[in-house]
């Protein structure tokens, strides 16, 4: 009897081992799984990234078309029109050969270059009184100018 109890115990401890061992392997299977699980989940997280930022891409380049395309038409209706060239003849002088007249102002006394003539007996000029000088225009025509205001004094045409 002694034999049919330690036969009983060893019966009942390998039963007793053998349905606890699955429990523990079960459990190592699980562990593996969850591995599988969350390796599979990150691939998804990362292939959710990709579609996310792909998707950003995509919607920028569209804002960026649609830009392109509202300035190309909103430039064709709202630009200003270019300017007309409108050609015309230059008025024609209207004081002796070249517009000089005494008492008038010299238009370009002080706008472009002023040539003036300090060699009186070179072009037969007199001595300018005080406050005066001689100015030679780009026709070679001599006028008396007053330093002060720009008035013209008296002119010399030249024979050219």
């Amino acid at each position: 009897m002694r034999i049919n109890r330690v036969m009983a115990g060893a019966v009942a401890s390998v039963l007793a081992l053998g349905a606890v061992a699955p429990a523990f392997a079960d459990n190592d299977h699980r562990r593996d799984h969850d591995r599988r699980e969350w390796r599979e989940d990150r691939r998804e997280w990362r292939q959710d990234r990709r579609d996310w930022e792909r998707d950003r891409r995509e919607a920028r380049r569209d804002y960026r078309q649609d830009r392109r395309e509202w300035h190309r038409d909103h430039d064709r209706y709202y630009r200003p029109a270019p300017p007309r060239v409108v050609y015309r003849p230059a008025p024609p002088p209207r004081y002796g050969s070249y517009g000089w007249r005494v008492g008038s102002p010299y238009r370009n006394y002080y706008s472009g270059p002023v040539y003036v003539v300090n060699d009186y007996p070179r072009y037969h000029l007199r001595r300018p009184p005080y406050g005066h000088h001689w100015i030679r225009d780009d026709r070679g025509n001599m006028l008396l100018v007053a330093i002060a205001t720009g008035v013209i004094a008296q002119y010399v045409l030249s024979s050219r």
